[in-house]
């Protein structure tokens, strides 16, 4: 087997999906932790895997949820002649990968007898839990000038629909500190994600997040992040990290101005107040102020917009002192850009080496790698290195990747976003 960078490797996984060897699953019976089917943003869902170098990730498996992207994936997860797990590329075995293991604390209940895993999920190597899944921005609010009510909600975002779904849409503060109790001694777990849909303003969730991580932080050594809506004044950015926050996101989403008015509209409306970015480019950058290097973090939904604006997006995260967390964006079923093609390997390699070349560049941390298992950067998992390892034109050449024709392919493989004002919906047919 010739080497392969599993660098390389995580992004094609990441833009094209794999496939299951049907015997993949009984071989390993109830040992594997099945895979995450998200509830709300599109970098959550998949099945995580280590790869050489310890690097993680978590692709997309092709099947009924996803029918339009992943079907012609030239990758499948299964055992060799010796039973040990590996990645196939077009019949070739190019890397083997270690399957995470089921949560040691999934199938328990908490003490008001929630299961554990409705309260809180492993990613990566990290414990994910959602405070709450109802969202501010999720519904519709009336433009008088246009008579008309146009939608809030992020068009990639799936939290209201998991409304559907057999899911705790709010968590007691007790129920989610026995889980991370059971995540953290229980070994599953080296730090700790929370979130959740937008809280109201003036202090969007941040009071009762510092109440929460207040008392996580008294019962567990464990390290916290969160990822929030940013609050209207600066006080409540000095709450959180009073209360111990490690690491505070505000994700700006989309950098290109046009398209975050489209994708984006109620936090450019209600937190921006109609100019794109402008609110949140206040917070993050006190944020980064009073937490310190890489306490601030926001995400961009990496190919919802051209390269050239997600690598402007970058460098202005790098310039404010803030770690650009680039998402890889994937579809949801159901929601308005559940058909919108998924971003090609060129085009992720090509973000890859700007985001390396950028946070260099600036001194920035490019993201844990642990839980950056569907994001564009990782390192090799040492514990220390905090440099992301180089894809080289050999790596390309050997994965058969044509980095020439990236901006044709990107034309021919993106559809049309329509303008803003599309979305807006006549008097009288709010739903």
């Amino acid at each position: 087997m010739s080497s392969y960078n599993p660098a390389l490797l995580r992004l094609e996984l990441l833009a094209q999906g794999m496939k299951v060897d049907a015997n993949f699953n009984k071989q390993l019976g109830g040992a594997l932790k099945e895979p995450l089917w998200t509830r709300t943003g599109p970098t959550s869902t998949g099945m995580d895997l280590r790869l050489e170098q310890g690097m993680y990730v978590s692709p997309a498996i092709e099947g009924e949820r996803f029918p339009w992207h992943y079907k012609d994936s030239p990758f499948l997860l299964c055992n060799d002649d010796e039973g040990r797990a590996v990645i196939k590329k077009n019949g070739e075995i190019i890397q083997y990968v270690r399957p995470c293991p089921r949560p040691r604390f999934y199938g328990k209940k908490t003490s008001s007898g929630n299961l554990m895993e409705k309260i809180g999920v492993v990613t990566g190597d990290f414990l994910a839990i959602a405070l709450d899944n109802r969202c501010w921005f999720w519904g519709y609010y009336r433009d008088d000038e246009l008579t008309t009510y146009k939608e809030r909600q992020c068009k990639f975002c799936g939290i209201g629909l998991s409304m559907k779904r057999d899911e705790l849409y709010r968590k007691s503060n007790e129920d989610i500190l026995e889980v991370v109790g059971a995540a953290v001694e229980g070994g599953d777990v080296t730090h700790v994600g929370l979130n959740a849909g937008s809280f109201a303003p003036p202090g969007r969730g941040h009071e009762e997040y510092a109440e929460l991580v207040r008392e996580i932080k008294r019962r567990y050594d464990v390290w916290v992040r969160l990822s929030i809506c940013p609050p209207e004044e600066e006080k409540y950015i000095d709450i959180l990290y009073d209360a111990g926050a490690d690491q505070i996101g505000y994700d700006i989403e989309v950098y290109d101005e046009k398209l975050y008015e489209y994708i984006c509209p109620g936090k450019l409306h209600e937190v921006d107040r109609g100019v794109p970015h402008a609110h949140f480019f206040r917070m993050l950058e006190y944020a980064a102020k009073r937490g310190g290097p890489n306490k601030a973090y926001s995400i961009i939904v990496t190919g919802l917009e051209p390269l050239e604006s997600t690598v402007a997006g970058i460098e202005k995260l790098c310039q404010l002192g803030v770690v650009p967390r680039m998402g890889i964006f994937r579809p949801i079923p159901g929601t308005h850009l559940e058909k919108h093609p998924t971003p090609t390997p060129a085009f992720l390699v090509a973000v890859y080496r700007a985001l390396r070349e950028l946070t260099m560049q600036y001194g920035v941390d490019s993201g844990c790698p642990g839980c950056g298992r569907t994001f564009v950067g990782t390192k090799i998992y040492d514990g220390v290195n905090p440099i992301m390892p180089e894809i080289t034109d050999e790596d390309i050449q050997r994965a058969g990747i044509d980095m020439d024709t990236l901006y044709k392919e990107e034309r021919a493989h993106r559809r049309r976003i329509p303008p803003a004002s599309d979305g807006a919906l006549k008097e009288g047919t709010r739903p």
